[in-house]
């Protein structure tokens, strides 16, 4: 049973219900108000009997005198008045030879003087009697019954319980197709959304979206769930073709990497074993290409395993350093990487500046961007370290005056082992920015590059500050 129907039923049993409900409320109302309208019409007939009757004697002996009851009667209304002992002293004419029931029990509660109803049948017909003592000098003397048939009231109730029967079939009939129309109507969304789940099943298309148009109720905030969720899949999605792209890019320039130096050895092992064949003495220019190729193979290996340290998650350990001895630290040591003129400014000012990092790391960071800066800088050229704090924050900038970057070349200078076109002649792996982005990421930085091509480039570092 589909979903529509199910809806469509549950709305068509819960009016029913409450019609039905509503129904017999209904009847039972009108059936007491009725019932309750002929109780009053018995007691105001019975209070006019009363009222009619004559006490006639003297003080010794007093008799009743009672009065015409055909007076009071009414085709559907009967009078009856017995003795004591259940005797008919006189009956209203309607009633023919028939009398009034009349049982011990009836009797017996007349004889406490107190008036009661009851009803009964005589024939078949339904009676509602209304029993009134009759009392002369605080004793009963007799009985006053006054009665009317209920066969009105049960034709009433009879029309009433078709009307509503009828009423009731209608009301299903409108139920049931109104849950229909509206069942349909509420589901139109679900079901344009199962058709686009369906399509985007088939053909993989994520850029499709649900069309709702309506107010944002359950349905509507099912698709825009639904719409957010194909939002982040797609972009999921792309992520991982992205990173399978990247994966395959990586691997083949991992492979081609290490492909070159192991060539270079596998050469010079060639030679050198002819060589010993021939008993030639071994040339330290081999010996030195195969140590060069070696220690670049190792510098890859190196770099590759901390990159899939950082794909794998691995956060780098922190804590409160010092900023001035280590940056003092480096600009001993930066000299040595190249020809050209190296200075570092701002030093002097960065007494008891604190960040939380890690020593090595931003060692390693720092090393790589001056390595880069002197391997692309001629010996009359300049490298500058220059160090400064701004609200909050440590600013580091790497300047060169080397033959600058390419603007195409820009935004793809922190992918792995990419090279721009002016560096491919360099002995460098590509992977050197790639880590140090990684670095100043795991310290919650940020890294920039500003470069103008024969002019030279400027990399900025910003780091958190302790309690900045």
């Amino acid at each position: 049973m589909s979903l529509r129907v199910r809806l469509a039923l549950l709305v068509t049993i819960t009016l029913g219900l409450t019609f039905v409900i509503l129904g017999i409320l209904v009847y039972l109302l009108m059936g007491h108000y009725l019932t309750n309208e002929i109780d009053r019409s018995l007691v105001t007939r019975a209070q006019e009997v009363v009222r009619s009757f004559k006490v006639e004697g003297n003080l010794r002996q007093q008799r009743i005198t009672l009065p015409n009851v055909n007076v009071f009667s009414a085709p559907d209304t009967f009078i009856q008045i017995v003795d004591i002992d259940g005797f008919v002293v006189t009956r209203s004419d309607n009633l023919g030879r028939q009398s009034l029931p009349l049982g011990p029990q009836t009797l017996t509660q007349a004889s406490e003087g107190i008036a009661f109803f009851e009803t009964d049948v005589v024939g078949n017909h339904s009676l509602r009697i209304y029993n009134v003592p009759l009392l002369l000098q605080n004793q009963p003397v007799g009985l006053l019954q006054v009665a009317r048939l209920l066969s009105p009231v049960q034709q009433a109730l009879g029309n009433l319980r078709r009307v509503l029967l009828l009423l009731g079939l209608l009301l299903v009939f409108i139920a049931a197709t109104l849950g229909y129309i509206l069942a349909r109507t509420a589901l139109q969304p679900i079901n344009r959304l199962t058709r686009v789940a369906e399509q985007i099943g088939e053909g993989k298309d994520l850029d499709q979206r649900v069309p709702y148009k309506g107010p944002m109720d359950e349905v509507g905030h099912l698709a825009a769930t639904f719409n957010g969720m194909l939002a982040r899949l797609q972009r999921a999605y792309t992520s991982l073709e992205e990173a399978y792209r990247a994966q395959r890019r990586f691997v083949a320039d991992a492979s081609h990497e290490l492909r070159t130096p192991l060539t270079t050895i596998r050469g010079n092992v060639d030679l050198l074993r002819k060589m010993q064949v021939r008993g030639d003495a071994m040339p330290e220019e081999a010996l030195a290409d195969i140590a060069g190729e070696a220690e670049r193979m190792s510098r890859l290996v190196n770099d590759l395993l901390t990159l899939a340290r950082a794909d794998a998650g691995q956060e780098i350990k922190r804590e409160p350093l010092a900023v001035q001895p280590l940056l003092q630290e480096i600009a001993r040591q930066a000299p040595f990487l190249g020809q050209a003129a190296f200075i570092a400014t701002g030093l002097e000012a960065l007494t008891g500046t604190m960040i939380t990092g890690n020593r090595d790391f931003l060692k390693q960071l720092f090393f790589i961007l001056l390595d880069n800066a002197f391997k692309y800088t001629p010996p009359e050229g300049r490298v500058d370290l220059v160090a400064a704090t701004e609200t909050g924050c440590l600013v580091i900038k790497v300047r060169d005056t080397g033959p600058g970057i390419a603007p195409r070349d820009l935004e793809h200078i922190f992918d792995r082992f990419y090279r721009a076109d002016a560096m491919r002649g360099s002995d460098g792996t590509g992977l050197g920015l790639a880590i140090a982005r990684w670095i100043v990421e795991q310290h919650q930085g940020q890294i920039g590059v500003e470069s103008t091509v024969g002019k030279g480039t400027t990399f900025t570092i910003t780091l958190p500050l302790v309690n900045g």
